[in-house]
């Protein structure tokens, strides 16, 4: 196919500077390609051209493509003189700059790295975790002699829990490596945002966006009002808005309701839309709203009234609390507190203080090592790249134009070495750059998409502007990869929801930003033609699929979506033709967000005999739970491997977890002995144990498979059960459990354990051994930032309504680059009861950068969302699973407030952009339902449901054709399927009595077989069922002050829940229960319950009990067990709610809600739970051959009892 215009612009403008935008599918590798050749058939060698790429597998493919095209070019009848040429530059190209940013740096460093200390020889170290550790272990013991610093870890790390202190420190420094110049960075932040606070608050760098921050929350304020009024009018609720003819002289006085929050919400945007100071915001901000009358209740539905009144609580919730988060109520305060926190930021990160002495104790370890890590790669190159070595000289002079593929992924040090070159000097060097801000999507690598978006919105579109500016933007406006319905059917999903205020740039508002389908290039002029046949193609319209799940049903609802979909392959399976022939299975990619349920999916689809593959992305192999479980196989593979068996010796395994301290200690006197060497001259019980085990693992490995290996590791060193207790724990687990099924999967490929170390090894530069080869037929599982670059026919993009990962918006240290760093102050104070305590204070400063962080990440995640719906060339289908039917009727009802005339919308009078609060969510699905709802095809096919029937109606007359209107959404085209758990079921294929024929023997074994157990008893049996704890009478007498509506098992079943979600660091009862409100895993009446037992469970806090948990080993919440008893010929299962490991002794924790008198003896109180706890020990002593205390704890009178 012929170049377009945009195209062949982007190939053939030359001297200035350019940026091409070049959405998904827009065939930007064919253009830089192209781009090189026509260059080089202009005289231009190879050598001329730097070219960055973002991963060396995607400079060597270049380099294959180049080569292919150049003898290509060469075999055909050209001049004689331009084949001599070109054949001198195939020769030359295996020794181009096209390579990647770390590529290029190791390039220049092994040339000439002596210039700046790197010695020849260097190793670049791929995974430097350990060796940091290492050294920060070193430098802790130094630290903690400084009475200043010792003082600081104490009172931010109380308990010397050094371990967050080592994450935060390695993640600042790993933070530190994208910052262009980061000391001068951290200089210029103290100066703009902590020195400036001497002078008038209004003139802080910060003050805009606070404004900016209460701007959007009176916005969105407003709007929860008219949605109270539309609420109103559909109840008949008059009295809200309109004044009723007969009232009292005192309410004839009073403000009408509506009018009242209008007044006072109007008030304060007209305000915030001038200047203003600080504290008159404060005091805006911070009033009340104006009295208004009591409306008449008389004869309206109770559950019209509760709704009318969490509404009305509601337009103000969001406001208010970001007035306590964001607002001191004096200027003073704010410089206070913000004086006393840069005390911690200066300690932490200013030069010469403890991440700048960290780092450059471990940059001399790296000499003594002669090793290098990736930032060093950047670093040093960017030292040598200063004039006073001379390099940068050479490679100005010698490059003619440098091209830069994925821009949008840059980092600011990235970004500063490019410039050293092309800037060295007048006149510049040309740069061609380019990308895709809707698909940058790799923040958790530093990556600065604000880089690009500079470049785009201030880049010369004109040939007049280019003249003066010497800089161009080319906009690729036409997708070759899709299918006019997929691209429309996106177009219509992001023209509703992506904006610069969600999602980070304009795309409705922004022509270039669109997908448009090249008519004049795919269908050679037959246009009117085409447009007929994507009509009638319903084959190919873009499915949603929903289950509605019953926590209820008998699977979870990863089950029950991962049966939707695979129903759903092998329908498309049996109907669905691509060019003539029956899709396949290979033709089908199936796309999720992270790996956590693919194992779920891959035995739901073993169980249909879908063929299936595992893709594996670096981000997992780069995981930490899974380096360390590779490590663990290479240190059994080779003992002799320091580094290794190092990392598993400080890991949190139960047969390890030595402190590097006592490892150092062991070291210095057989420095010429391996580390494997030294440990077996050690006398050091817990070593002496460790190797026990260790050696036992190693026998294993020589007789078993590495699968039998793993799945021992994982047994031996209860890994699983530890990382289930970390941030993302399920993620992490799900990680692991995933390892094991690939480990399985390739056994037998690579049956040895050397073999499957390699072959891991291998992949973590995503090399093929990883992905299924192209002649195998089967569906591949991916992650969407796997898929980034690939295109398949069919995408399935599931588990859409997984809920975003917020956690860094959570941190106490926050570090962001356009706003700077905030840290929560803490500060030690007198007490009377306990002489001093230390009292940390919320920060406005910090929440600030909290709150920009979760909004960059809720950009990014729409950006997420984009790649992957891209992927697909024919066809898309989105699956979720919702809770109920209600989650569709809000959409819906939302939809409607959507058209009001008064709604506040920022951009668009057509309203065709969602207003905020529609697309303020934490979800996919959400996103993608809110858009479809709005498509006149699934309006119609709500018509199909009997509770959607009456909002399908209203949402029908608003014409919502008129969006369809656009050449880039004519052709959406949208199915949506509803179904439900009982439906699913029905549909779920049995394995086939073919697949299921067994030998006769063995059939004939199974009918005579006699089942040796009694089968009037239920094989399992609850801890808390067992007859003798059931019937047992308790002796102590209850207090009855207290009421509640609830069951008390409800209650109890409430209490656990907000009690599993302690994190024993820094609980927050009032916090806790909001979040699990917000996250709708209780309800207004559950709210209610736990709001009534705050204090209670506060006592537990302030407890010693509490304390002592605090400062334990481990911690495992809710964990389910079984024992098998032998006496009652039943399996005993149940719950820990809390077991830990505090100075070596086991403890097992149970709570308990039992209303029991304050004067209760504790030999009462330990009585009646005796028999519960005692299994409880009994089965942990089993597990860990160690004896096990039991407290039972009651919160009603504040109790333990241990025994």
């Amino acid at each position: 196919m012929p170049f377009n215009a945009g195209q062949l612009k982007a190939i053939q403008q030359r001297d200035s500077s350019i940026l091409v935008s070049a959405p998904a599918g827009s065939g930007k590798t064919k253009i830089l390609v192209s781009r090189i050749i026509e260059l080089l058939k202009e005289g231009y060698e190879i050598s001329d051209f730097l070219v960055v790429t973002f991963t060396q597998a995607a400079g060597h493919e270049m380099k294959q493509r180049l080569t292919e095209e150049l003898n290509e070019l060469v075999s055909s009848p050209i001049d004689e003189k331009l084949k001599t040429h070109l054949q001198h530059q195939i020769f030359n190209l295996p020794h181009a700059y096209i390579t990647n940013f770390h590529g290029f740096c190791n390039l220049l460093l092994m040339k000439y790295g002596y210039l700046v200390g790197v010695m020849p020889g260097f190793e670049i170290n791929s995974n430097p975790t350990i060796i940091k550790k290492e050294v920060l272990t070193e430098c802790l013991e130094q630290w903690i002699q400084d009475e200043n610093i010792r003082d600081f870890l104490s009172l931010y790390f109380p308990g010397y829990s050094l371990d967050d202190f080592q994450s935060l420190l390695l993640s600042i420094d790993n933070i530190s490596h994208s910052i262009d110049h980061f000391y001068d960075f951290i200089d210029q932040m103290k100066t703009n945002n902590y020195d400036s606070l001497s002078s008038s608050l209004e003139d802080w760098p910060l003050f805009p966006y606070l404004k900016n921050i209460f701007y959007d929350e009176v916005t969105m304020a407003m709007n929860k009002l008219i949605e109270l009024q539309i609420f109103c009018e559909q109840n008949n609720l008059t009295d809200f808005y309109e004044r009723p003819d007969e009232q009292t002289e005192k309410n004839q006085l009073l403000k009408v309701p509506f009018d009242a929050y209008y007044d006072y919400l109007d008030e304060r945007l007209q305000a915030l839309s001038h200047a203003i100071t600080y504290d008159t915001m404060v005091s805006l901000i911070k009033a009340p709203v104006d009295k208004a009358y009591n409306m008449s209740w008389k004869e309206v539905d109770p559950q019209i009234k509760k709704t009318f009144t969490k509404l009305k609580s509601d337009i103000l919730s969001s406001y208010q609390k970001s007035a306590d988060a964001y607002l001191e109520d004096h200027s003073e305060d704010l410089i206070q507190k913000l004086q006393v926190s840069y005390q911690a930021i200066d300690m932490l990160l200013s030069k010469g203080q403890l991440l700048d002495q960290f780092q450059q104790a471990y940059q001399q370890r790296k000499k003594e090592l002669n090793q290098l890590d990736f930032a060093d790669l950047e670093s040093y190159t960017h030292q040598l790249l200063l004039p006073e070595y001379g390099i940068v000289d050479i490679l100005y002079h010698r490059l003619k134009e440098i091209m830069i593929d994925e821009y949008q992924d840059t980092n600011q040090i990235q970004e500063s070495l490019i410039s050293l070159i092309s800037k060295y000097q007048k006149p510049y060097i040309p740069l061609f750059m380019v990308g895709d801000m809707k698909q940058s999507i790799y923040r958790f690598r530093q990556a600065d998409p604000q880089i690009f978006l500079d470049k785009y919105n201030h880049f010369s579109l004109t040939d007049e502007e280019c003249l003066n500016s010497q800089t161009r933007r080319i906009d690729l406006v036409f997708n070759y990869r899709s299918s006019k319905i997929v691209l429309d059917s996106i177009n219509f999903i992001f023209n509703q929801i992506m904006d610069t205020q969600i999602g980070g740039l304009e795309y409705y508002l922004d022509d270039s930003a669109r997908l448009n389908y090249d008519y004049d290039g795919k269908e050679a002029g037959h246009q009117k033609e085409a447009r007929e046949r994507f009509f009638q193609d319903d084959m190919r319209q873009t499915e949603v699929l929903i289950d509605i799940y019953n926590p209820q049903s008998s699977l979870d609802k990863e089950q029950y979506e991962a049966h939707m979909v695979a129903q759903k392959i092998l329908q498309l399976k049996e109907a669905m033709r691509l060019d003539g022939k029956r899709v396949s299975y290979k033709d089908m990619v199936v796309l999720m967000r992270s790996t956590v349920s693919f194992l779920t999916f891959k035995k739901v689809f073993d169980q249909y005999h879908i063929p299936n593959h595992i893709v594996l992305s670096q981000g997992f192999l780069k995981a930490n739970e899974i380096e360390n479980m590779l490590t663990f196989l290479k240190a059994l593979d080779n003992p002799y491997n320091d580094i290794a068996l190092l990392s598993v010796l400080n890991q949190p395994y139960t047969c390890s977890y030595i402190p590097l301290d006592q490892i150092a200690s062991l070291r210095v006197n057989h420095k010429d002995l391996s580390l494997y060497e030294t440990l077996q001259l050690s006398s050091h019980q817990q070593i002496i144990q460790f190797l026990e085990v260790f050696e036992e693992l190693r026998a294993f490995s020589y007789q078993h498979s590495p699968y039998d290996l793993l799945k021992k590791i994982y047994e031996v060193t209860d890994y699983p059960l530890f990382v289930c207790q970390l941030v993302n724990g399920e993620q992490r687990k799900a990680n692991l459990q995933l390892l094991l099924e690939v480990v399985k999967q390739y056994q037998q490929q690579y049956p040895y354990l050397h073999d499957i170390i390699d072959m891991f090894e291998q992949s973590a530069d995503l090399a093929p051994a990883i992905v299924a080869s192209q002649n195998d037929d089967y569906v591949e599982f991916m992650t969407i930032h796997k898929s980034k670059g690939l295109e398949f026919p069919i995408v399935f993009v599931c588990q859409t309504h997984k809920q975003f990962n917020t956690q860094d918006s959570k941190e106490r240290f926050m570090i962001d680059k356009q706003l700077g760093i905030a840290v929560k102050p803490r500060c030690r104070v007198p007490s009377e009861q306990y002489g001093e305590i230390t009292v940390e204070y919320e920060n406005c400063y910090r929440n600030m950068i909290a709150r920009h962080q979760l909004d960059e990440s809720i950009n990014e995640e729409m950006r997420i969302l984009y790649v992957a719906l891209t992927r697909a060339s024919q066809k898309l289908i989105l699956t979720g699973v919702i809770k109920s039917i209600d989650e569709i009727k809000d959409i819906m009802n939302k939809l409607i407030i959507n058209e009001h005339p008064d709604i506040y919308h920022k951009k668009n009078a057509e309203h065709v952009l969602l207003y905020n609060r529609m697309r303020k969510t934490n979800n996919y699905l959400s996103w993608i339902l809110a858009a479809i709802f709005r498509h006149p095809q699934i309006i119609q096919q709500c018509f199909n449901h009997e509770e959607l029937k009456p909002l399908a109606k209203k949402l029908q007359q608003y014409h919502f054709e008129k969006y369809l209107t656009f050449d880039s959404t004519e052709h959406a085209m949208f199915s949506l399927t509803l179904t439900n758990d009982q439906d699913i079921e029905e549909k779920i294929i049995q394995t086939s009595k073919q697949n299921e024929m067994i030998d006769s023997q063995i059939q004939e074994r199974y009918q005579s077989f006699q089942y040796p157990y009694d089968t009037s008893k239920p094989l399992t049996l609850a801890v808390t069922k067992l007859p003798h704890i059931q019937d047992q009478s308790h002796a102590s007498i209850t207090d009855d002050n207290e009421s509640f509506s609830m069951s008390a098992s409800d209650k109890g079943t409430l209490v656990h829940l907000l009690l599993s979600y302690l994190t024993f660091k820094e609980d927050h009862i009032e916090t806790l229960i909001q979040q699990l409100y917000q996250e709708k895993l209780i309800d207004d009446d559950g709210k209610d319950i736990l709001d009534q037992y705050q204090g209670k469970i506060q006592g537990f806090i302030d407890s010693p009990y509490y304390q002592m948990i605090q400062k334990a080993e481990y911690i495992y919440k809710e964990k389910h067990f079984a024992y098998y008893d032998e006496t009652l010929q039943q399996t005993i299962h149940g719950i820990f709610d809390l077991v830990f490991i505090y100075q070596n002794q086991i403890y097992v924790l149970d709570y308990k809600t039992d209303r029991v008198s304050q004067n209760s003896a504790d030999d009462i109180l330990i009585q009646k739970h005796q028999i519960q706890l005692d299994y409880y020990k009994k089965v942990l002593m089993d597990m860990y051959h160690q004896d096990v205390k039991a407290i039972v704890y009651y919160l009603h009178i504040n109790h333990g009892v241990e025994f």
